[in-house]
């Protein structure tokens, strides 16, 4: 996009349901995430680094939603937003669009209504630096080069201090007033700019917010969700290199974990010292990890508590700091499973992951760390009531919102520990089945005959195994507590409720059972 003229006079009813194409000019229906968002990321800024062609994505989305919405189309060039040039997009164009998947960027206006953006961008001024990493900058030097002469329709609201109406955009739409702004129009991207951040360890997202405003939110948008619209896991944050170009490997972030591990004030004060940093000794994916080290004062005597807050760096505005909430992180749709994987030989520990839903924090039950050595895997079903309690004020112990957003990861323990922290993500297609509430033969309830598929698979490992009801790939202890906290649900109205006496003979036989046959450690990594 060399230059966008589009006028945003209207306030156009912001619509976030998903797209599986766009309708190009000229061209036709274009599937979304495999075809059109890559495409454009080649054509518009192809040369550029990861995070830099992340944030790219995220704007070419939200852009054709939004010409989709209010002209049913989109043209194929400078006057929207290019789709085929000279050239093929690229593996990292690929990747880019499908990292950021389905992700796009909304404001809410004076209403409290959620308006899609206008994400208008250019290719700006190239920056020379230096840069600052206590207080990211991409605004270029007197004589900085300007090849394509857009650098002054490119904004800066983070810099600037503005958000909600004092935001008025760029010229590039119609700009409104503080008292009427023109909603849409939040500004414009500097390619050249974006780029310069994502070189110096900037995330997608903190570019976003630079160019956009801090009060810009990210979010998914809505699907079908019996559809399996979305392909696969969705890492929330991995800690990984974020690509080459030219033969260089630009540093990775610590994306929405880049606070210390007691930013917040539900950290108690007997782990002061603790500290949380991007590390390449250890991984589970890709090339990084985090490792929280925790400095554990014994002479407190009391449990600690490590609430360790998720959001994006340049979050904060209107004096107060954002982390934890919807605003400063990614707001997903409340179906399938929400995770994280943990490595560590300390024992003691467990761990949750806590949600805002969407304005009150519910929590997930707290899991055993197993203390192996080994990367383990802990995962929450959004739908499976079980896994969740209720946290703070207003919690209800269930996840009821239409989005979801990370609010924080906490560890309980009482000593010291190092853990290594990797990839958190959303796992939309982890819909709660009847095998996660311990129908284990799949007649409707729970009984007795559940037991017996549980008893005739204890120990064994691989996938889609009868009896493994939390889908960790082993049938072990946890599965078993699955089927007795949910004896006698009936999930099928036809299906009578077994007698109540007898559980108490089938978890006899099951601790009888469970006592002879010694589970190893690997049982408590519960999923």
């Amino acid at each position: 996009m060399v230059l966008v003229v589009l006028a945003c006079g209207h306030n156009a009813r912001a619509q976030f349901d998903q797209r599986t194409s766009i309708s190009v000019n000229g061209v036709g229906p274009v599937a979304t995430e495999t075809d059109y968002v890559p495409n454009v990321c080649n054509c518009e800024n192809g040369a550029a680094s990861f995070e830099a062609l992340k944030a790219q994505a995220v704007a070419a989305r939200t852009f054709a939603y939004f010409k989709m919405n209010t002209s049913g189309s989109i043209n194929n060039g400078t006057s929207d937003q290019v789709y085929s040039c000279s050239g093929t997009a690229q593996s990292i164009h690929y990747a880019a669009a499908a990292a950021t998947e389905g992700e796009i960027l909304s404001i809410e206006n004076f209403s409290n209504n959620e308006i899609l953006l206008a994400s208008f961008y250019v290719a700006g001024a190239i920056p020379t630096g230096p840069f600052n990493p206590a207080a990211p900058s991409a605004i270029p030097n007197p004589g900085d080069s300007d090849p394509t002469s857009t650098q002054q329709w490119v904004t800066y609201p983070y810099e600037a201090g503005v958000t909600s109406g004092d935001n008025t955009g760029t010229p590039l739409g119609f700009v409104g007033t503080p008292s009427n702004p023109n909603w849409p129009n939040r500004g414009a991207k500097s390619q050249n700019g974006a780029d310069f951040l994502s070189d110096n360890s900037v995330s997608y997202v903190d570019i976003l917010k630079y160019f956009y405003g801090a009060d810009v939110q990210l979010r998914t948008a809505s699907t079908d969700q019996t559809a399996g619209s979305y392909n696969g896991i969705k890492p929330l944050t991995n800690f990984d290199d974020y690509g080459q170009r030219n033969g260089a490997t630009f540093d990775g972030h610590e994306g929405y974990f880049s606070r210390s591990p007691t930013f917040s004030g539900s950290t108690t004060a007997n782990i002061a010292g603790s500290t949380a940093e991007r590390s390449s000794a250890e991984s589970q994916s890709g090339g990084h990890s985090q490792l929280i080290t925790i400095d554990y004062d014994e002479s407190s005597g009391t449990d600690f508590l490590m609430r360790h807050v998720a959001g994006a760096r340049l979050s904060d505005f209107d004096g107060s700091s954002n982390a934890a909430t919807g605003v400063a992180n990614l707001k997903f749709e409340s179906h399938g499973a929400v995770g994280l994987w943990l490595k560590t030989d300390d024992p003691g520990l467990q761990v949750s992951i806590a949600l805002d839903d969407p304005t009150t924090g519910d929590r997930g039950v707290l899991r055993d760390v197993v203390a192996d050595g080994q990367w383990r895997e802990y995962r929450w079903r959004l739908d499976r009531p079980s896994d969740w309690e209720a946290w703070t004020a207003g919690g209800n112990g269930a996840i009821d919102g239409d989005l979801v957003s990370l609010d924080s990861i906490q560890l309980i323990g009482a000593s010291d520990a190092e853990v290594y922290l990797d990839t958190v993500f959303w796992d939309p297609a982890d819909i709660f089945t009847p095998a996660s509430v311990g129908d284990y033969n799949d007649d409707g309830r729970v009984d007795g005959a559940d037991f017996t598929v549980w008893r005739d698979h204890f120990l064994q490992m691989g996938e889609n195994l009868p009896g493994d009801g939390d889908g960790n790939k082993f049938v072990g202890n946890n599965d078993l507590k699955i089927w007795r906290d949910n004896y006698g649900l009936v999930l099928a109205t036809s299906q009578s409720v077994p007698e109540p006496g007898a559980l108490a003979t089938v978890l006899c036989v099951a601790v009888a059972l469970a006592a002879a046959r010694v589970a190893p450690a690997r049982d408590r990594a519960a999923r």
